[in-house]
């Protein structure tokens, strides 16, 4: 019987239409004897097992080279290997990697606030210092509570970082000192890495600012312009390095035989509000001729008040800041301040860092600070 469509209708056998009938394909041999090349077009993954392929050599091999292993590979395959895989855009999982090396090649960095210049140069330094390392950093902000610091530490130790940077200031809660103590402990005897970049209130290997002559350096200047009532902006008490740049500030005026009692000491914000809002409470209780902030954005926003309320800075009042941000040149007026440079800061505690992972040994570093003279400090008003 002819065959029939659905419909009942007798099918048309080829040709009727004008059209040849399908000629069987015939198809090359396979070769058996070369590795077959995958075509790795846009958006193709691509596996260790391309790239060991492209290049003629076993997995294993191409394992071997890809994670720097130290079994001995001759440099010519080492070439072809890191060519193929350059050439079909291979990325080494770092995972992976990271369970034949110990090392996940990340480092974890805390911070107090993420939106304060002062850490994001900090950032940067450390960035610049591991350009040229195959280490990433993962950056975390506690918002100066200690709490959540004690969970990002933890949390960077499930991540297996291999290295914690404290880039900000100790807080002083006896229980999260204690907790905190214990737990980079427990992560340094497991053979992490852990470095401050501030006064911290563990014993680390530490890279940081000489906070104390900074501030004592910057009374003496304000000093040599005539100034005698020179108010003090503290940051937030419970930071390490509130404590000894306060410290500065007492000795400093003790040395010249000034009066620097409660009075003239007004705490705030480490932020130009609470610039803003604590040169207010100074000038409601007593009089100065000059206000010296912890740190450059306390004394843009101290300046600002100043301003607004129709006070003269420098001619009536003189502000000095610590840190020398980026933006402290930019306030409403240029300020002059203590450069302590934060991007040397980071790019030392990168070195630190690269070197502990090594294996060496280190030595801890002190940076001074340099003074920044702009136009917000003149001679005392007559």
């Amino acid at each position: 019987m002819a065959p029939t469509t659905r419909h009942g209708q007798a099918r048309r056998p080829w040709g009727v239409w004008g059209a040849e009938a399908p000629q069987k394909k015939e198809y090359p041999p396979l070769v058996t004897d070369q590795p077959q090349q995958p075509d790795h077009g846009p958006g193709a993954r691509v596996s260790l097992r391309d790239v060991a392929a492209r290049a003629g050599v076993s997995v294993a091999t191409a394992s071997r080279v890809m994670s720097g292993s130290s079994h001995p590979v001759s440099v010519e395959t080492k070439q072809r290997v890191m060519s193929a895989a350059e050439s079909i855009g291979f990325e080494p999982n770092r995972l992976a990697r990271a369970l034949v090396t110990a090392r996940s090649q990340t480092i974890g960095v805390m911070v107090h606030d993420i939106s304060d210049p002062y850490f994001g140069e900090i950032v940067k330094g450390l960035e610049d210092g591991l350009r040229d390392s195959d280490y990433r950093i993962f950056v975390a902000s506690s918002d100066r509570a200690p709490g959540a610091e004690l969970d990002y530490v933890r949390a960077f130790r499930s991540q297996q970082v291999d290295a914690l940077v404290f880039a900000a200031s100790g807080l002083d809660h006896s229980y999260h000192e204690e907790e905190l103590s214990r737990l980079v402990n427990r992560y340094r005897r497991a053979g992490g890495v852990a470095v401050a970049l501030s006064d911290h209130v563990l014993n680390l290997p530490h890279v940081r600012f000489e906070n104390h002559s900074a501030v004592a350096d910057m009374v003496s200047y304000l000093v040599d312009k005539g100034h005698s009532r020179i108010a003090y902006l503290n940051g937030p008490p419970e930071l390490s390095v509130c404590r000894v740049r306060l410290n500065g500030y007492h000795t400093a005026m003790e040395k010249f035989g000034l009066d620097h009692g409660d009075a003239l000491v007004e705490g705030g914000g480490f932020s130009p509000r609470g610039g803003f809002d604590a040169v207010a409470k100074l000038a409601e209780r007593t009089e100065f001729t000059a206000v010296l902030a912890a740190n450059d954005l306390m004394a843009i926003g101290a300046t600002r008040r100043l301003v607004a309320s129709g006070i003269g800075v420098p001619d009536q009042v003189s502000v000095a800041g610590l840190d020398d941000i980026a933006i402290s040149e930019y306030g409403p007026v240029p300020l002059t301040t203590m450069r302590l440079p934060t991007d040397e800061l980071g790019r030392h505690g990168a070195m630190m860092i690269l070197s502990m992972l090594a294996g060496e040994s280190v030595d801890n570093v002190s940076i001074p600070g340099s003074l920044v003279e702009r136009e917000s400090v003149g001679p005392v008003p007559k």
